[in-house]
Formats: C-alpha cells, structure tokens, sequence
C-alpha cells in the first residue's frame, strides 16, 4: 500500500532502540512473526491487502515511531496503562484517563480493523496500531505504576550502561540474552509453545469482549513487574544474574503476546469475519 510506505520508510530510519518503547524492535517482530504463523490464508491474504509490501514484523514497531509525530501525539498514552502497586484487577474508572490507554486502544483498533465499510487507510492503521499495542501489554512495566512512569524514573546500572529500568525490560535483557538475530529467535520461541500452552493462553480471551479481555492481560502485566521488575534499587547496578532470571520471563510474555495477537487478528480478518 503505497499510502503506508513514507511512514514505514521513516521507521527504517530510527536506529537506536532506546527511542523505541515496549520490547523494542526485534521483540514487537518476534510477536507479529509468532503471530502471523498462526493464521488462516484467509487472515494473511486480508492483512497483505492491507500491509502491500510490507510484512507483519517490519510494521510493528510502527506506532513507537509516529507517536513523536505532531499528527500522531494523541496515540502517546494509548502504549500503556498504570496500576496502583497493590491493584489485583482492572478497573477502567480507576485505570483508563479520558484520553485512553493500551486496554482501550486494543479494544478501538480491534473494532477499526474489522469493520470492512472504514477506508483502508484507516484499517491499515488500525492493522499497525493493534499489533504494537498488544505487545505493548504483555511488556510487564507497560503495566507499572504511574509515580515512576512505569519504570522510566528508575535509573540504575545495567551491564554497565546508565538506563532507566523501562528500558532495561523494553530491549535491555532481549539485547543482552540474544545470540541470533530475532528472525531466529522468533522461530525457536514459536518452536517452544505446545498446544496447551495455547490453550491456557487463550482460555480467557473473548474477542467479542476486549475491554475486558485486554483488562486482565494488563493485570497479568501488573503483577510480574510488582514481583520481578520493581526488585531493584533505584541507582543500583544489575548486570547478568538480573538478566538470566528476568529473560524467560520476558519470553513467555513475547510467546503470549504471538498467540493472542493471532487471536484477535483471526477474529478481525479470519473465516466469516466479514459476515
């Protein structure tokens, strides 16, 4: 889709992870790649409709970059949702601002992209929105709490690198955990999920209820960063033993984001979706 390659072109230009939150780059292309193994023909000939020449991975990191647009600022708090410390649920009056946050914008984007009478432009964004934001979520910090911006105030050490404890999660224990490059990774985490893995990862999705789907998803996200994220000092140094404890942590959270992003888009683009 021609309408979509200057926006893409620009995400080429963006090198430095660091500017890119929620997983970055080869984290957010592992899920849409785990993703995009599990749909229908159906489902990939609808979202090459949408996408042209570009694949799923090469736009998920799409919505980090236009977020710095002027055009786009009003997605900046659509990539997360803040929790009180001591939350065990969801609560939209409590959590969800008037402008939105990550449950909303999964549940808007969703809807956006399944209703076949929008324009395409509109559904192809809806496409690249919907794919970030649901990795979004799974990041456990995008699930923190607001008095630290979800761990963004947090400045620590980490392998020797001055870094703020959101982007230690976002690409920090990825990089320093990562012997391949994510294409090979991608295919030995999609090697690594059994069907019952499936089946419990998806046990308590309910397309037809996003908001409420996409609520507890963020509670599974406030809980790990309260148990696993939110154990370090602030100013403290953190290195390998950190990240050898926190990386199958953040796996499982990539395989879940995959599958249920493959469940929302198969519902969205799949089999009698457009009935």
């Amino acid at each position: 889709m021609k309408l979509l390659r200057p926006v893409l072109q620009l995400m080429l230009l963006c090198t430095t992870l660091a500017l890119l939150g929620g997983w970055g780059r080869d984290g957010h292309a592992i899920i849409a790649q785990i993703a995009w193994e599990q749909l229908s023909g159906e489902a990939k000939a609808e979202i090459e409709k949408l996408l042209g020449e570009s694949s799923l991975p090469e736009i998920a990191s799409w919505a980090d970059v236009v977020r710095r647009e002027p055009a786009y600022e009003w997605s900046a708090p659509l990539h997360y949702v803040n929790m009180p410390p001591d939350a065990a649920d969801y609560d939209p009056d409590r959590d969800c601002p008037p402008e939105g946050n990550v449950v909303s914008a999964i549940d808007r984007f969703a809807a956006e992209l399944k209703d076949r009478t929008l324009p395409a432009k509109q559904r192809g964004e809806a496409l690249m929105f919907l794919v970030h934001f649901v990795g979004d979520l799974h990041q456990p910090l995008h699930g923190g709490r607001a008095e630290d911006r979800g761990g963004n105030s947090i400045q620590l050490t980490f392998y020797d690198k001055d870094m703020n404890l959101h982007a230690v999660w976002d690409y920090g224990i990825l990089e320093a955990d990562a012997n391949d490059p994510w294409p090979v990774r991608g295919e030995r985490l999609l090697g690594e999920i059994t069907d019952m893995d499936r089946v419990a990862w998806l046990a308590d999705t309910h397309v037809s209820d996003l908001s409420a789907t996409a609520g507890r998803w963020a509670v599974e996200s406030h809980i790990l960063a309260e148990k696993y994220c939110y154990c370090v000092e602030p100013g403290s140094s953190i290195g390998e033993a950190y990240a050898k404890a926190s990386a199958p942590i953040a796996e499982l959270r990539l395989k879940q984001a995959g599958i249920r992003l493959a469940a929302i888009l198969e519902d969205c683009l799949g089999p009698g979706s457009a009935d």
